[in-house]
């Protein structure tokens, strides 16, 4: 279990987040629900201490055991994914390193680093499922890529390091209706008893792929509410 206690952020001296507790059970999966600027990319951020987020009075729980001291990389080797709305272009750092450095990172401690030859032989399947070519490995980190070929190289990460708690902060924005419903079918496949994914998104469609056991309503950094998954259902034809 993913368990946030008591959590309040500030940016600049601005409270967006106060004193908030959430628990998000491995297996099922949640939405976060609310209008822009209710804290829900904040939340997001601050599960993966995003630096530019001052937190305080507040703790993580993971499958029992505080993460709070844990660093950013820390928190990814105990299986927390974050994709992000607006996925960064990296010049310079080839997408083949780059995977090869995240998956051995992952390793367990003492573990032998997977090398060249072995990766590619462990890379190509994902490659396949997907319906990318050998050449997107060896282009700078997301540089040049189309809005599907950048979530389908998130699809790629998830398939390779199979996090448990997938933060999913609105994946779907800017995408076409072809590429939106690709990722929304990649993301049911994926889906499974040993992950939860945590949702937010303003493309209710995505509710339809993937089974929500429950919704969490924020409102100015606060639990305003939580509802089984039939509230989508009336928050789609009636609004918040």
């Amino acid at each position: 279990m993913l368990e946030i206690k008591d959590l309040s952020v500030n940016v600049e001296d601005t409270n967006i987040i106060d004193k908030l507790n959430l628990d998000f059970q491995l297996g099922k999966n949640y939405a976060l629900l609310w209008k822009n600027g209710s804290g829900k990319s904040s939340l997001f951020f601050s599960i993966m201490w995003h630096p530019a987020y001052s937190i305080e009075g507040w703790d993580i729980l993971l499958d029992g055991k505080s993460i709070k001291a844990m660093k950013v990389e820390e928190r990814s080797k105990n299986w927390i994914f974050l994709a992000f709305q607006n996925i960064p272009e990296i010049p310079g750092v080839k997408m083949f390193d780059f995977l090869r450095n995240i998956y051995n990172a992952a390793l367990p401690e003492g573990s032998d680093p997977v090398r060249f030859i072995p990766f590619k032989k462990i890379i190509q399947p994902f490659l396949d499922d997907l319906g990318l070519e050998k050449k997107f490995l060896f282009r700078d980190l997301n540089v040049g890529f189309s809005g599907g070929e950048k979530r389908k190289m998130e699809i790629l990460q998830l398939k390779l390091l199979k996090p448990k708690y997938i933060l999913l902060d609105e994946v779907d924005s800017g995408l076409d209706i072809n590429s939106l419903r690709m990722l929304w079918e990649m993301l049911k496949e994926i889906n499974s008893e040993d992950n939860s994914f945590i949702i937010t998104s303003h493309y209710f469609d995505i509710y339809n792929y993937l089974d929500i056991e429950q919704v969490y309503i924020l409102e100015k950094g606060k639990l305003k509410n939580k509802w089984w998954k039939d509230i989508i259902k009336s928050i789609k034809k009636e609004g918040f």
